[in-house]
């Protein structure tokens, strides 16, 4: 019996499928591979000699002394005999050979000699021993054929069939000791014979295959009746249109797997499809070779070809199955059409007889692929025959449906035109009638203007033979829904209709109706026009747009970017950045993540989003005046994103505003507002002051007049004391004595009461100045004045209280008021003054608690604006621009040569003082409003924190500027500079004697704490009562009419005139007043005078206030019904420009401000009586 492999009957081991391992364990061999250890075979010059040097006493025989004589006998003849032969003796079956059986046992030689049978022939003992134990139960001789054994040869493990002969060896007896067994090889024979079978079942199934498909089949079932010379095969089939004969000048070789053997087809499913033309690193190029080449490759599986094959089927390393591969190339008619990657016999080395096999499968195949190649084309031509038959039949039958069906016109005309045949289709789109199709042309199809265009065609098919497509119009009007024509328009083709000669026969006309298409496409037309206008519209809009748009696509790269846009990052025009994102190189880092984050947002989300930021290396600056502000540069982006069906980002538009404006107003606002915070607390502190400053005095005003009532009762007592002899009090001292100190506490307290008066007058004072100031109402009034004596005047009014604080002033006359001829210049001698005594009061108030105690006030002159470094301090940055010099009480003509351009002169002054001195922090605070040095200033120094305030904006009015130096504990220095003009000497005015300025200020104190009396001030308590013109003073005592509606203030000046021998008399309101003074002019007054030489009259007052008094008293005087001018005072405290310019202007002759001094409004009367 001969298995299906091709190989003798083999025991049912040998029959299994095993894998190599399994040949190698159970082998005559050891395991094949590089590492195995070499044996120690010694070398033997002969057989007999090794066989007498074996130790045979460890074998089963024992030693050769104790063999019988059959064993002996056996020896020598098994050592004689030239052919392999093996003798197996005892019941161990211990194994004895000859020189010519060592090639059979390979590797096992030396040590297998003596050892026991089963030890050694593992792989066929199983049927060995049975055939030796049936020979020693019936001592015959016993074969075996076509036992395979795996030997070694040429280095390589490779499969050997014999046919075993076993003689059994007995004794005298008759009893089987061994058996002589003599093996035959076999192997070219039983591998021929299934090779040969192979290919018989090849040639059986390849015959019935009917086509390719079956053939590949086919060819790899017969190829698996010899698994064990081909246990693997891959069969490709090469494309036959683009085979190796194609004459293409870079051919292609695409391949297809068909089939594999011995292995399952998912595990090379990446290799299903190879283009040998392209896959130039793997297999193919050493399959491309053997086809070019047209003959058989042998591969060693070392082959750096086959690696990428063999590590797509998972056979890499050292666990190859297979030692040699082999491409076997099948032509059909010369052209290669398929080839077959062959994994052959491990244990059969690549001979001329595994050459032939394979060549001859190939040659098996190849008549095949041609039959079957021609089974397929008789089919296929069958298959198109029986087609194209049914097609022909189906043809007809559907273009006579068609015909009649088609919504396309058909009509056939013969040579001159006329209708042969036409469907509804076409009659329907020529308006025409089937019924007369005798009398019917193709011309009457259409309107008159294309009858040219149809002649101009027939001629062209006629002799030209040639179709073609035009547009025709018929004469029916087309008309659907609001779609509406003149006319049908179509699209014609015409062909020609050839007889057998190739002469016209008849022409093919096709006509379909696109009349709505038309009138779509000229609507198209129209509104393309105007999309194209409404675009080139938009566009120019969203150019010129102030908003920034940009377009981008989904990773942010710009599309479009507008004028505005490309501003905002400094792209220039006509330039789209490729980058995506550019724009995040303009924003400022700190934005730069909220910006990213914004556009990850978007590419998810369809949006609105919006995300501001600011920019780089911009800014932001508005302007008002000379004042400027800056900012950085903002911008908010809003992005809207537009994605396709698929949910990937088609673009997302951005819209992009500038908001610097905005951010400079949210920042200016804040800054505002943090100003109107500090002015609030500022004012809050202001306040604080002027209260604290405003209720000590009054509190000093009450407990003084509470002292004057009781020095009053007390020296009303003493009086009685004096003049009464009953009363006698016991006051220990006498009544002299009393009075006189009673008079002395009540002058202190009247004179503390002043001091009161005249302070909370100052706060007052400073309050109005900055109030005018605030609303630009501190009017600059230049007159001549002589600078020199202004500034001395004004340092007298502080002896007294330089002498009793004990401070050395030193007044400094630069020389440089004589050099330039300052004696007279134009300036306002009020608001300079002002400057003069804020600083002197400052310097003495912070200089009288010092050890050193010294003051140096210098003045000088220049005709440039000095220096800092002259005036030894650093100038106060300026708020407001110079004021020119104006006053509506200055008269151009009093000055001497008016008409030469005056001299502008810089007069400088400076105070130095031994003070406490500043530190840096309070020199920054102590020009600005209601700040003084520090909180402390005001506990310990007192004042509203006004003054220094008032003198830098007065300075700067006068054009001048001021400023300090000084240092912690080294007193201070102040100066300032105003701008002047020079002037001569002014022309002395015979109607105004009023005094240029009057000096005032708040009464000092004393080195105890009381207020200066008159005599100590330097200002005196002795005051004439003014007189009349040419009347003698003690005879004619002036006539006061007071009108005054607060009756205690009534009340007191009325009894300070008349203790000043003043004839007094008071009216409550105008009205009161008028009818005085009507009523005093009808009693013993002689006409030609007045009734009262002067009338003191308050403004604000019920029924009749004193501006309409004045002006019905000047109506009176105007009528004649008053003779002369009564002088009138306003007595008010409206003290603002325009309320004091008001009364003047109804006939006032002058104005006086409470609170006053009685001296100083007696001097006031003075001057206006003496002007009557």
């Amino acid at each position: 019996m001969i298995s299906k492999d091709g190989s003798p009957p083999l025991p049912a081991e040998e029959n299994a499928p095993r894998k190599p391992d399994a040949y190698r364990t159970d082998s005559l061999v050891s395991e094949k591979n590089n590492d195995r250890p070499k044996s120690s075979k010694p070398v033997i010059s002969s057989i007999p000699e090794f066989f007498h040097g074996v130790d045979w006493s460890k074998s089963a025989v024992g030693p050769i002394d104790g063999w019988d004589s059959e064993l002996r006998r056996m020896a020598r003849f098994l050592l004689a005999d030239t052919s392999p032969a093996v003798l197996f003796w005892g019941e161990s079956y211990c194994i004895i050979y000859n020189e010519a059986y060592i090639p059979m046992l390979g590797e096992r030689h030396p040590h297998a000699m003596g050892t026991a049978a089963p030890d050694i022939f593992s792989s066929i003992w199983e049927q060995l021993a049975g055939k030796l134990s049936e020979q020693r139960r019936t001592g015959r001789t016993q074969t075996c054929f076509g036992t395979m054994l795996l030997m070694e040869r040429k280095g390589h493990l490779q499969e050997a069939y014999f046919d075993w002969k076993l003689i059994p060896v007995t004794d005298d007896d008759g009893e089987v000791k061994g058996s002589y067994g003599i093996p035959s090889d076999r192997t070219r024979e039983v591998i021929c014979w299934r090779q040969n079978l192979c290919i018989q079942q090849l040639s059986r199934h390849a015959g019935t295959a009917n086509n390719r498909k079956e053939l590949w089949r086919t060819l790899l079932t017969g190829l698996s009746y010899n698994s064990r010379d081909v246990p693997f095969a891959l069969l490709y089939s090469l494309d036959e249109q683009l085979g190796i004969g194609s004459a293409s000048s870079k051919p292609s070789y695409p391949c297809h797997l068909e089939g594999t053997l011995g292995l399952d087809a998912e595990r090379i499913a990446e290799q299903e499809y190879i283009d040998l033309s392209c896959d130039i690193d793997g297999f193919a190029p050493t399959m491309l070779k053997a086809l070019k080449c047209e003959e058989m490759m042998m591969l060693e599986a070392s082959d750096p070809s086959l690696h990428k094959l063999l590590k797509g089927i998972g056979w890499e390393g050292r666990d190859l199955p297979y030692e040699q591969f082999a491409v076997v190339p099948v032509k059909d008619d010369g052209k290669i059409s398929a080839f077959m990657v062959v994994g052959l016999n491990p244990y059969r080395r690549y001979d001329s007889q595994f050459c032939e096999f394979l060549q001859l499968v190939a040659d098996v195949a190849a008549p095949q692929i041609s039959r079957a190649r021609l089974s397929e084309e008789v089919a296929r031509h069958n298959e198109l025959a029986q087609r194209a038959q049914l097609d022909r039949k189906r043809s007809d039958m559907r273009f006579s449906r068609f015909a009649e069906r088609s919504i396309v016109g058909l009509a056939v005309t013969d040579v001159k035109g006329k209708i042969l045949y036409a469907n509804d289709a076409w009659y329907k789109f020529s308006g025409l009638s089937p019924a007369d199709q005798q009398n019917l042309s193709w011309f009457d199809s259409v309107i008159p203007e294309d009858i040219d265009l149809l002649l101009e065609w027939q001629e062209r098919v006629l002799n030209g033979k040639t179709g073609g497509t035009f547009q025709i119009r018929s004469k029916e009007p087309f008309r659907r829904g609001h779609i509406f024509s003149d006319h049908r328009t179509g699209i014609c083709a015409c062909y020609s209709d050839l007889n057998e000669s190739g002469e016209v026969e008849s022409v093919m006309i096709l006509t379909m109706d696109i009349s709505e298409l038309k009138w779509v496409e000229q609507q198209l037309i129209s509104r393309t026009k105007a999309l194209e206008e409404s675009e080139e519209k938009w566009r120019n809009y969203a150019e010129h747009c102030p908003l920034g748009i940009c377009r981008t696509d989904g990773e942010g790269r710009v599309q479009y970017g507008n004028h505005a846009w490309r501003s905002f990052y400094g792209f220039e025009p006509g330039v789209v950045p490729e980058d995506p994102q550019p724009w995040l190189a303009w924003v400022r880092e700190d934005y730069l993540q909220p910006c990213k984050d914004f556009f990850s947002v978007l590419q998810h989300q369809p949006g609105p989003e919006s995300v501001e930021f600011q920019l780089v290396n911009k800014t932001y600056t508005i302007s008002d005046g000379d004042a400027t502000a800056t900012n950085g540069a903002y911008v908010v982006a809003t992005g809207f994103t537009e994605f396709r069906d698929d949910g990937s980002v088609d673009h997302i538009d951005f819209w992009v505003t500038d908001i610097s404006g905005q951010k400079m107003a949210v920042k200016v606002l804040t800054d505002k507002m943090e100003e109107a915070i500090r002015s609030k607390t500022q004012q809050e502190r202001f306040m604080d002051m002027i209260s604290h400053e405003i209720r000590n005095p009054l509190s000093a005003v009450l407990h003084c007049s509470e002292e004057i009532i009781d020095s009053i009762k007390k020296g009303s007592t003493a009086l009685d004391w004096a003049f009464d002899d009953t009363f006698r009090p016991d006051f220990g001292n006498s009544a002299r004595d009393i009075l006189r100190k009673q008079i002395s506490s009540t002058l202190d307290a009247a004179n503390t009461i002043m001091y009161c008066v005249q302070h909370q007058k100052q706060i007052v004072d400073d309050v109005l100045t900055v109030s005018k100031l605030d609303s630009d109402l501190l009017v600059v009034s230049p007159i001549p004045v002589q600078p020199i004596t202004l500034v001395r005047s004004s340092l007298k009014i502080f002896d007294a209280e330089l002498k009793m604080t004990d401070i050395n002033l030193t007044l400094i006359e630069d020389k440089s008021l004589w050099t330039l001829g300052v004696e007279w210049i134009l300036l306002d001698p009020n608001r300079f003054l002002q400057i003069v005594i804020n600083l002197v009061t400052n310097a003495i108030k912070f200089t009288k608690t010092s050890k050193l105690r010294e003051m140096v006030v210098a003045i000088s002159a220049q005709t440039y604006q000095p220096l800092e470094d002259e005036l030894g301090v650093t100038f106060v940055p300026q708020r407001y621009a110079p004021t020119t010099p104006a006053s509506s009480n200055s008269n151009p003509t009093d000055l001497k040569d008016a008409n030469e351009p005056p001299g502008d002169i810089f007069l400088s002054f400076r105070v130095k003082d031994t003070g406490k001195g500043l530190t840096e922090s309070e020199k920054a605070q102590v020009f600005n409003r209601v700040a003084q040095a520090s909180p402390k200033t005001h506990i310990e120094y007192g004042g509203s924190g006004l003054g220094l305030f008032i003198s830098r904006q007065i300075t700067e009015m006068l054009g001048g500027e001021i400023g300090m130096a000084s240092t912690a504990s080294s007193g201070c220095t102040f100066a300032f500079y105003i701008k002047a003009q020079r002037c001569e000497l002014p022309h002395p005015s015979p109607t105004n004697t009023e005094p240029v300025i009057r000096l005032t200020r708040a009464l000092s104190l004393t080195a105890d704490g009381t207020p200066l009396t008159s005599e100590e001030d330097g200002l005196g308590s002795n005051f004439e009562t003014p007189t009349g013109p040419n009347t003698p003073q003690e005879t004619s005592p002036l006539k006061v009419l007071i009108v005054e509606d607060n009756l205690v203030n009534q009340k007191v000046l009325c009894k300070q005139l008349r203790n000043r021998d003043f004839v007094v008399r008071s009216a409550n309101h105008g009205k009161d007043a008028l009818e005085a003074v009507l009523e005093s002019k009808g009693k013993d007054m002689p006409q030609e005078r007045n009734p009262f030489d002067v009338i003191l009259c308050d403004i604000e007052m019920p029924v009749m206030d004193g501006i309409e008094f004045t002006k019905e008293i000047r109506r009176l005087e105007a009528e004649g019904e008053l003779v002369g001018h009564v002088p009138i005072l306003g007595v008010t405290a409206n003290v603002r420009s325009k309320q004091v310019s008001g009364a003047i202007e109804v006939g006032m002759d002058g104005v006086t401000t409470k609170p006053y001094r009685i001296e100083e409004l007696i001097a006031h009367i003075a001057g206006v009586c003496a002007k009557q």
